[in-house]
């Protein structure tokens, strides 16, 4: 876990009400832990279909998933 995706794994634990290997109620989200997507230099990250994101926060992490359809 590299440059505090702790916090990350937090946020969107209670912004989606999930922990690793659930799924949302609506079935929309996930969370699955991985053990590299090859981002050291711009972790924390996360995957969300086939896009990447990087150097993320929570307020980056409210703002992606709030622009998702």
């Amino acid at each position: 876990m590299l440059r505090g995706s702790d916090d990350i794994v937090t946020h969107l634990n209670k912004k989606l009400g999930i922990k690793f290997g659930e799924i949302t109620d609506d079935g929309k989200f996930s969370l699955k832990e991985v053990e590299c997507l090859g981002a050291c230099g711009g972790a924390p990250m996360f995957q969300i279909g086939q896009n990447f994101y990087e150097d993320l926060t929570a307020e980056k992490v409210d703002e992606i998933l709030n622009g998702l359809d």
